[in-house]
């Protein structure tokens, strides 16, 4: 049986630098994301009725992160989603979180992710961690 030549494509969010904001409670971070720069992750996402995965609004959030503490991290926990508005071919998503230092080196991040009419797209707590060499 051949071989498949399929493989998964990996999805860079970040098409320019987020907005980077230092406060008491962390660092505020916002970023824009025209949800078509995801139209290949969507296609089968549910065929006929794409939507954006909510996986790559996870991934979302932890480039963003990354991008604010200068390294590379990767996902250590979900610690709270909620997908309440589905985001559409032509919607522009804005993500706003908050990053803030956790223990041994890990980061916690609070996340609220609208769409372009404004409606709540998702709200997300995540824990991250620097990528061992990239931090």
């Amino acid at each position: 049986m051949p071989v498949s030549s399929r493989t998964a494509t990996v999805f860079d969010a970040l098409d320019r630098p987020p907005r980077t904001e230092k406060t008491p409670e962390g660092v505020r971070v916002t970023v824009r994301l025209p949800v078509d720069r995801a139209a290949a992750q969507m296609a089968g996402h549910y065929p006929g009725f794409p939507i954006l995965p909510g996986v790559l609004m996870v991934d979302c959030v932890r480039q963003a992160a990354g991008f604010a503490g200068g390294g590379e991290l990767r996902l250590r926990s979900v610690d709270r989603a909620r997908f309440s508005h589905p985001l559409l071919p032509g919607d522009e998503f804005e993500l706003s979180l908050l990053v803030a230092p956790g223990e041994d080196g890990r980061v916690a991040v609070r996340a609220r992710g609208t769409r372009g009419d404004g409606l709540t797209a998702a709200e997300l707590s995540v824990t991250l961690e620097p990528v061992a060499g990239h931090a």
